[in-house]
């Protein structure tokens, strides 16, 4: 982020000294801080006040769960990016996070500079997780793996099904006919494909798929 962005930003977390500090640092580094709150409800009610563009959350809280409140600010406005920071690395947890509504997650473990690059990386729109952490939590053998499960829960059963056909071979005309909907159509879902894998070509997003096992080559005619 540059200095002087417009990008207003809340950071909630219980522990109230972490947040003030991340805080300071978010706000040297050209970040809007409307808010630094340690109670959910008061996020909540900033977020419904159109306050805020990025949340910074925690998901352990006394009397809620981080995972319901980020699920209830991608209800309230689903254009406000969510970067959970959080100590927490079970499995189910994190894959519910993402089901919530979370843009980016980090472990609380990670250095600030590592931290303050992916809330940069979340705030300009793009999707990002801690490697290690998704790795660990997942059990997939390496961190290209645990970045593609991570971008794979972002793509629609449409675009999934799309995906396969791709990887099949079969031509945009093809998938066409085999779903129905139109070239035009077609295109525009390879296109969110490639911007969600962060590749340029079919080619790159059928290779990406595979390597890293988010799908498997079908067994069908392609014709």
């Amino acid at each position: 982020m540059s200095a002087g962005t417009a990008m207003r930003l809340i950071v909630c977390d219980d522990h109230r000294v972490f947040a003030e500090a991340l805080a300071a640092v978010l706000s040297g580094n050209g970040y809007h801080v409307v808010g630094v709150v340690s109670d959910p409800r008061k996020l909540l009610d900033m977020v419904r006040d159109g306050a805020a563009d990025l949340c910074v959350l925690d998901l352990t809280f006394p009397d809620a769960d981080g995972i319901e409140v980020a699920a209830q600010i991608t209800a309230l406005d689903p254009s406000v990016r969510i970067f959970v920071l959080t100590a927490r690395t079970g499995a189910e947890v994190l894959r519910k996070a993402v089901a919530a509504g979370a843009s980016g997650v980090a472990s609380k473990e990670r250095g600030i500079d590592e931290i303050l690059t992916a809330i940069g990386r979340v705030a300009v729109g793009e999707i990002y997780c801690d490697d290690n952490l998704l790795r660990d939590a997942l059990g997939l053998s390496g961190p290209g793996q645990a970045q593609a499960q991570f971008l794979a829960s972002y793509v629609t059963p449409r675009e999934h099904e799309v995906l396969t056909y791709l990887v099949a071979g079969m031509t945009t005309e093809a998938i066409g006919r085999r779903m129905g909907i139109s070239k035009t159509t077609v295109r525009a879902h390879v296109q969110a494909i490639l911007s969600k894998f962060g590749v340029h070509s079919r080619l790159e997003a059928v290779s990406y798929a595979i390597a890293n096992k988010v799908i498997e080559p079908p067994t069908m005619h392609t014709a």
